[in-house]
């Protein structure tokens, strides 16, 4: 993930979070496997847009 830009990396955390959010993915594993990154980046996503109550921001 850190060879992409910062606005591909904004669009991939928030692609992830509203695949988790819509139920399409509904476990961290699966969500790292379908979007190439780590179980803990996914974790750490979802949890930060959790306690936001909104869109994950950095």
């Amino acid at each position: 993930m850190r060879r992409l830009s910062p606005d591909a990396q904004e669009d991939l955390r928030l692609r992830v979070v509203a695949a988790l959010e819509s139920g399409r993915v509904a476990t961290y594993g699966r969500a790292a496997e379908m979007f190439g990154v780590s179980e803990s980046s996914v974790g750490t996503w979802w949890r930060a847009f959790k306690a936001s109550g909104g869109p994950y921001v950095n």
